[in-house]
């Protein structure tokens, strides 16, 4: 709230003052009075699924998922995502059985199939779909 600039300084005060005296909102969400359970149930595992499950069944409270999702979300705490990272390359000793495997692994011979043609070209003649891989 902004007071007009005409105001002095004790008639803000006194507008503060006043203000000050308010009661606090009630909250504007039903699960702010149930936010810790919210809390202990998301971090022993249980999905937005279970937990609204459980109120529904417990508290007489039915809460759909999304709402759930977003009353978590809005009092999430934002951390900062690690990054995960391979080790270095020396760290993976040079006679390990994995570095074995892949070096057989691409030493083997890459087999390919050749496609066979669905259509014969024929300079002088439609294309035609054949069923023995082109030869006719």
């Amino acid at each position: 709230m902004t007071l007009p600039f005409s105001t002095t300084n004790t008639e803000r005060q006194t507008v503060l003052t006043e203000l000050a005296g308010f009661p606090p909102k009630p909250p504007r969400s039903k699960l702010e009075p149930h936010r810790e359970l919210i809390r202990e149930l998301r971090r022993k595992g249980r999905t937005y699924r279970e937990v609204a499950h459980l109120f529904d069944e417990h508290l007489g409270l039915h809460v759909a998922l999304s709402t759930l999702h977003s009353f978590v979300k809005v009092r999430a705490k934002h951390r900062k995502r690690t990054q995960f990272e391979l080790p270095p390359m020396g760290l993976v000793p040079a006679d390990s059985p994995v570095l074995e495997r892949v070096a057989a692994l691409k030493a083997k011979p890459a087999v390919r199939e050749a496609k066979r043609a669905r259509f014969v070209f024929r300079e002088n003649e439609p294309l035609t779909l054949t069923t023995n891989g082109g030869e006719q």
